[in-house]
């Protein structure tokens, strides 16, 4: 394995980082786009014109209420390569805190301050860095930003970094509304996010298509180890304000024995 994490951070291969070669009102203006009230006269809910646009509207629509939350809670619950996986990740844009599982390895990062914690169990230090150190087991470790592993723990943890996994790329196209997590939604389909390190496959993102259009869910699929995996990740709790602290205490990771 190449490690508990991978180069992006909040995806489903982020708890893979080194294991695979390896987001009612009458009318409101975003990003160049104009919707119109989904209120029809009748005062029913209709279909919103918002579902009609482009796909890259949709997406660039999303962002930017995503951006506009502030904060969101992403969570996925999956198999990899025959080992249970699990992730949760508070996100706003100056902390977060990510909690994972795969298998028997556990890791909770969290970023505050410039700075990312980590508290590994011993597995998750050894897919994570190569090592045995049972010594820095289940401790918080301090990582600052002109340490060599900052980037890679980094990714994915504050808002506008876990965002930048989140929009499918190549050509987009749009799916039929349906409802997910009790809302209406639109699905954006196109290749797996760059930042995924996903090798191919198909990813889609669904968005609300009332107010607030923020991402609802998000669906990838690739061959992973001779395997077709599926990713979904949830996305919820928007713009709400998640408490992320320092811990108590910490070790700079210049005092372990983890690679520097």
């Amino acid at each position: 394995m190449r490690g508990y994490r991978r180069s992006s951070g909040h995806l489903a291969h982020r708890a893979l980082r080194s294991v695979t070669p390896r987001l009612i009102v009458a009318t409101v203006i975003m990003s160049g786009l104009t919707f119109v009230s989904p209120l029809n006269h009748a005062g029913a809910v209709s279909i919103p014109t918002f579902a009609n646009e482009s796909g890259q509207k949709i997406m660039s629509a999303a962002m930017t209420a995503a951006r506009v939350q502030g904060s969101c809670t992403s969570s996925s619950a999956t198999t990899i390569s025959g080992q249970a996986y699990a992730s949760v990740t508070n996100s706003s844009a100056t902390t977060g805190q990510q909690s994972l599982r795969l298998g028997n390895a556990k890791s909770v990062v969290r970023v505050v301050g410039g700075v990312v914690y980590i508290d590994d169990d011993g597995a998750a230090i050894q897919a994570q860095f190569g090592v045995s150190a049972p010594n820095d087991a289940n401790k918080w470790i301090a990582i600052p930003s002109t340490n060599s592993n900052f980037v890679r723990f980094n990714s994915g943890i504050l808002l506008a970094s876990l965002l930048n996994e989140v929009a499918p790329g190549g050509t987009l196209r749009t799916t039929k509304t349906s409802t997910m997590q009790h809302k209406l939604v639109v699905g954006v389909t196109g290749k797996p996010n760059i930042h995924l390190g996903l090798a191919s496959g198909t990813e889609t993102v669904y968005v609300a298509a009332t107010l607030p259009h923020v991402p609802v869910e998000l669906v990838a699929t690739d061959a992973v180890q001779g395997q077709r995996e599926t990713f979904v990740f949830t996305f919820t709790n928007w713009g709400k304000n998640f408490h992320v602290t320092k811990p108590a205490a910490s070790i700079p990771i210049s005092a372990t024995k983890l690679p520097n």
